[in-house]
């Protein structure tokens, strides 16, 4: 090889690989970019498209598109009751169940942290259901409390019914099931994480604290949560988002019954703008783009409120 080849292969080499700063900082940006790639592609371009849709009139057949600019929006406020009714549910089902399922899990982590037989197995037992897809859940529930089902059953067999109960009639019995379900399902993930965070907290507080004469309850209130308040913080945001996003195990399991009481904001959008399970042939994906702006800026209105409220969470200690 003359000098001169050897000169041009080396002018020639890319700036990128001179160095081994640059060899990583290639092999980096190439091991993101699946990731990179799906958020433009299934992320931001379906917020744009969406974006771009809110003012028109369209349903598919681009010939028979029509700009009408805030309409959509006008008639979301003012004639759309299903739409406000669903997140007046949604938020029903989040105040019922939220105080349930957290402390729950939260006991239930204390008791799983201390040093007892099979904690491995009750852990598994507790994180088991949220395995299960929410379909499989509302499904099973949904038989289960039918009106022949097998809780009717054995409340027959005891005595405390003489005949069948029907437990979807109102909207109260109806999301009696649906949070009884929904607890039973994520709870589990949720002890998972109270434990991870009581595992982190030093055993030497608390050793101090009994040697100071502090009961179990003083130092639960005054050691345990305090240091588990981040990852409480974490839990409720996760918990929340949840809440507002659960869809598919309400249209197994109630199906909005009855009458649509119980549909919650995500179930009652996916009803009525996702093709096979809208009662209308002819869909306003228009409309109904300007209805998914509206729901994701209140749903960011109530993280931004949750983060504000929990600021305090994360330095309690």
């Amino acid at each position: 090889m003359t000098e001169s080849t050897v000169k041009t292969n080396k002018i020639h080499k890319p700036l990128l690989f001179k160095t081994r700063r640059g060899q990583k900082n290639f092999f980096s940006y190439l091991m993101i970019s699946p990731q990179l790639i799906g958020f433009f592609v299934f992320t931001l371009y379906p917020i744009l498209w969406v974006i771009s849709k809110a003012f028109y009139y369209y349903v598919g057949i681009p010939d028979t598109q029509q700009f009408v600019g805030f309409d959509n929006f006008v008639r979301l406020f003012k004639t759309d009751a299903g739409y406000w009714q669903a997140w007046i549910t949604t938020l029903q089902y989040a105040v019922y169940k939220l105080p349930i399922e957290l402390p729950l899990a939260l006991v239930l982590a204390v008791f799983l942290n201390r040093k007892i037989k099979g904690t491995g197995f009750f852990r598994s037992i507790y994180f088991m259901p949220n395995i299960i897809s929410a379909a499989i859940v509302g499904l099973i529930l949904g038989n289960m409390f039918d009106y022949f089902g097998f809780i009717n059953g054995i409340l027959a067999k005891l005595g405390l019914i003489t005949e069948g109960f029907d437990w979807f009639a109102t909207k109260g019995r109806a999301m009696t099931t649906l949070v009884l379900g929904s607890i039973w399902q994520c709870f589990g993930v949720n002890v998972l994480y109270f434990l991870a965070g009581l595992q982190n907290i030093d055993e030497e507080l608390y050793e101090a604290a009994y040697l100071d004469g502090a009961s179990s309850l003083r130092t639960f209130w005054s050691i345990t949560l305090p240091l588990m308040a981040p990852i409480l913080q974490i839990v409720i945001l996760l918990a929340i988002n949840g809440s507002l996003q659960v869809n598919d195990y309400v249209i197994v399991m109630t199906n909005g019954a009855p009458g649509g009481q119980t549909n919650t904001i995500m179930s009652y959008l996916t009803k009525k703008f996702m093709p096979g399970f809208a009662d209308e042939l002819t869909i306003n994906i228009g409309y109904g783009s300007s209805v998914y702006l509206v729901t994701s800026f209140i749903t960011c209105i109530i993280a931004i409120v949750y983060s504000k409220l929990s600021n305090k969470l994360s330095d309690m200690y």
